[in-house]
């Protein structure tokens, strides 16, 4: 089951897919707010139950008591929050590019002054330099990306900032005994190094993999390389059984 982030929606996942849909059923979606899903409305303030029960209930649809989860940035967040609470169902996860805090996030808490202030274009060019170098994708992937972003709602992405700069998953982590596969690009301008080395020492089953030269983005700019090591760990974890 493929999660994206923040901006993002299930097409994300586009060059993942020939890498990995031989293997496995796939199943993407659209997080509130995002892609063809309708944004996020509620009294309340959003929290990680929600997407939890969301993935949990698509489990339940389809039928699926063996679940790997994929997920990109805040996507990776979730994912970890959800096989901390489904730990029977869920057989592993692999994350790009995502954090377990969100004290030590940088730049996310200007979101609110680019977005309501600005527009939501100029949040999206933005964060389109802080995803990738340039020259690491073409043209029409970044094309896909801003408009991608620019459909999303504000009022969803907001409150997911917010969601992401209140958290603390620490407590939740030891719950979590599958593998897990921490893949990090090495110059994220929002989560620092240090922040998945501490991610894989708390997790009882965690392993590292840092994409040299890349920006936040690597689950698009180095989607293949992201998809053979999810499929390799995939695959490692099999011959194990």
């Amino acid at each position: 089951m493929f999660i994206h982030g923040v901006g993002a929606d299930r097409n994300i996942w586009g060059e993942w897919l020939p890498f990995l849909a031989g293997y496995y059923p796939i199943i993407t979606l659209d997080l509130p707010g995002h892609g063809k899903s309708e944004p996020w409305k509620s009294n309340g303030n959003l929290n990680f139950n929600f997407y939890h029960h969301v993935i949990s209930a698509i489990a339940e649809k389809e039928n699926k008591t063996s679940i790997v989860l994929i997920g990109e940035s805040m996507g990776g967040t979730i994912a970890l929050y959800a096989a901390s609470k489904m730990q029977d169902k869920i057989k592993a996860i692999a994350t790009c590019s995502t954090a377990h805090r969100g004290g030590n996030l940088q730049h996310v808490s200007a979101w609110k002054h680019q977005i309501v202030d600005d527009s939501l274009e100029s949040w999206s060019s933005d964060m389109l330099e802080k995803r990738f170098f340039p020259n690491s994708v073409t043209d029409d992937t970044l094309d896909w990306f801003h408009k991608a972003q620019c459909n999303s709602d504000p009022k969803s992405i907001l409150e997911m900032a917010r969601l992401l700069v209140t958290s603390d998953l620490t407590p939740e982590l030891n719950k979590i005994l599958s593998p897990v596969l921490l893949m990090h690009p090495d110059s994220s301008p929002f989560i620092p190094l240090d922040i998945p080395v501490e991610l894989k020492a708390l997790l009882p089953a965690g392993q590292l993999k840092l994409i040299p030269k890349a920006r936040h983005g690597i689950a698009c700019s180095h989607a293949r390389d992201c998809a053979i090591e999810t499929r390799s760990f995939l695959q490692s974890i099999q011959a194990m059984d």
